[in-house]
């Protein structure tokens, strides 16, 4: 059966204004599961929610290399879109995120998996989970809606949990590829008062090799991957 720890309660508000609210944002978001899903990937449609998991699991796969003796841990789970393709390959599967709703939608998508938990988190630590009690990290698809304090929050919280050899995946647009020049472009269009709370926004390969390098990864690397995301991974 799957676990949900940290529950919270009630009905959603409102989308608030302010950005870093990421739980007040996110919960709101996903008031229905069909809201949900095409927040996690633009659209609610079950096939391309598969789709797109087989697409994305073989980029992380590539960095992560999991294997069956693993305990991997998602940031940012959303719906579970990932946790399907990652539960049958290793030993335990947790998808932590903010939003209550998120999680009660993944807990439903997963809930033929014995090997999987869940953990609401606060938006800006993995508080609740233990140091050095997992041995793959992966975040992707999220930090374009975190500010840069909160992405490198999370860098080093996946540091801390990591355990010795542990291998940390982060992903975000690109500030530095054309397809991301126009991503940025297009959420500029927006008047200032008027910008979402979940936009999103760029990276760049500075930013993810400072990010890595500071929170102390043994070995790093940085790259640009289908000439649009940038693609962060480190080795504890």
């Amino acid at each position: 059966m799957a676990r949900i720890r940290g529950r919270a309660g009630g009905d959603a508000d409102p989308v608030p204004a302010v950005r870093d609210d990421y739980k007040a944002v996110w919960t709101a978001l996903s008031v229905t599961e069909d809201a949900a899903k095409t927040w996690v990937q633009g659209s609610s449609e079950e096939a391309q929610l598969e789709r797109t998991a087989r697409q994305d699991f073989e980029r992380l796969q590539r960095f992560l290399r999991v294997t069956a003796h693993d305990d991997v841990l998602e940031i940012g789970c959303g719906v579970g879109r990932l946790g399907t393709v990652f539960a049958p390959l290793c030993r335990s599967w947790t998808g932590c995120d903010v939003s209550p709703g998120m999680l009660e939608y993944a807990a439903r998508r997963l809930r033929g998996f014995p090997n999987v938990g869940f953990v609401e988190v606060s938006g800006f630590d993995l508080q609740p989970i233990g140091t050095k009690s997992v041995d793959a990290v992966y975040c992707t698809v999220v930090f374009m809606h975190l500010t840069e304090w909160d992405r490198y929050g999370y860098v080093e919280e996946a540091y801390r949990i990591l355990r010795p050899g542990g291998r940390l995946y982060i992903d975000n647009v690109s500030l530095t590829t054309d397809f991301g020049w126009k991503f940025f472009q297009s959420s500029r269009t927006y008047e200032p008062a008027k910008r979402p709370p979940q936009i999103g926004s760029t990276s760049t390969p500075q930013e993810f090799d400072a990010y890595l390098q500071h929170a102390g990864f043994e070995f790093s690397s940085v790259e640009i991957v289908d000439d649009s995301w940038v693609v962060g991974h480190g080795v504890k």
